[in-house]
């Protein structure tokens, strides 16, 4: 059962990391599966790259070589709260809950099977468009969303930071958010219909954290935390850092990356053809059109 592995994924990662490493700044290369001292050096190399677009960020690197976090969003913490712990607990619980009581009242496995397995596959790519969308449109001012417009935005000048928050710091407002979502779904779908909402909600979760780890460097990950980036389950480093490259334009999906390819390749080329459409709708150019080649192929499509 996919859903309930990934559940207890998110729960167990904050007791499995050990202590941090020294990372070395070397150039992200793209040919082969990542060795740990490899994507190591993918880590440093985003972290680099970023330090080169504002020219007055200048951070300190801690006793353990690491640069320490950089937050400037109100409110924004790194404290862990025992609210951050309730409510990614409760959601964890509640998903469960919603994809077991699918199972039981199922006569056939399939319908339930069916509905985690299209759920992870909507949640693979509700990651993506939710990525897109904040990392292109937006700002702090923005209603509903403006924290995540800028914390998106913001996390390519300084995306280390996402790696010094804990699993609770890290994911507890998609939790949040989760909880009225998948009680609504509950109450007026039936259990399969409900297990699929379920599913892909609570990939949003894993999607953070799995970017998480793609910003941590390997040696602070478990062994198994790196076997299933390794094996694709979860957001590999090979594949986020091809994103963090100015103007930020593809590789948007963050729970596996597992779409990617297909978003971004000819003749599909969706994210284009999504900026094209609200560029026609309202005017407003994404972040990603700052590039005139970007702009160029989304309006030649």
């Amino acid at each position: 059962m996919t859903c309930l592995f990934s559940l207890v994924t998110v729960t167990s990662a904050a007791v499995l990391i050990g202590p941090p490493p020294r990372p070395h700044a070397v150039s992200c290369r793209m040919q082969m599966a990542a060795a740990p001292s490899e994507s190591a050096d993918m880590v440093a190399a985003m972290d680099v790259a970023a330090l080169s677009l504002d020219a007055d960020a200048k951070p300190k690197r801690g006793a353990d070589g690491r640069l320490q976090p950089v937050l400037t969003l109100p409110g924004d913490t790194l404290e862990t709260t025992a609210s951050m712990v309730a409510l990614t607990a409760a959601s964890t619980a509640l998903t469960a809950a919603i994809v077991a009581r699918a199972f039981l009242l199922s006569a056939m496995p399939l319908a339930p099977l069916l509905a985690v397995g299209i759920g992870a596959t909507a949640g693979e790519l509700f990651s993506g468009c939710f990525h897109w969308a904040t990392d292109n449109y937006g700002s702090l001012r923005t209603p509903v969303v403006g924290f995540a417009c800028a914390a998106f935005q913001g996390h390519h000048l300084a995306p280390w930071t996402i790696s010094h928050r804990s699993v609770w710091n890290n994911v507890h407002k998609i939790a949040s958010a989760t909880l009225p979502l998948n009680l609504a779904a509950a109450a007026l779908l039936p259990p399969a219909g409900a297990a699929l909402v379920a599913t892909m909600l609570y990939s949003q979760l894993l999607a953070q954290e799995f970017h998480r780890w793609s910003h941590t460097p390997p040696e602070l990950l478990a062994g198994w935390q790196r076997s299933m980036q390794r094996a694709g389950i979860a957001l590999p480093f090979r594949e986020h850092c091809a994103h963090h490259k100015p103007p930020f334009d593809k590789k948007y999906c963050i729970l596996t990356g597992g779409l990617n390819r297909l978003l971004d390749s000819a003749p599909l080329y969706f994210w284009r053809r999504l900026e094209a459409l609200v560029y026609r709708a309202n005017g407003v150019e994404p972040l990603s059109w700052k590039d005139a080649r970007i702009k160029e192929l989304a309006l030649s499509l």
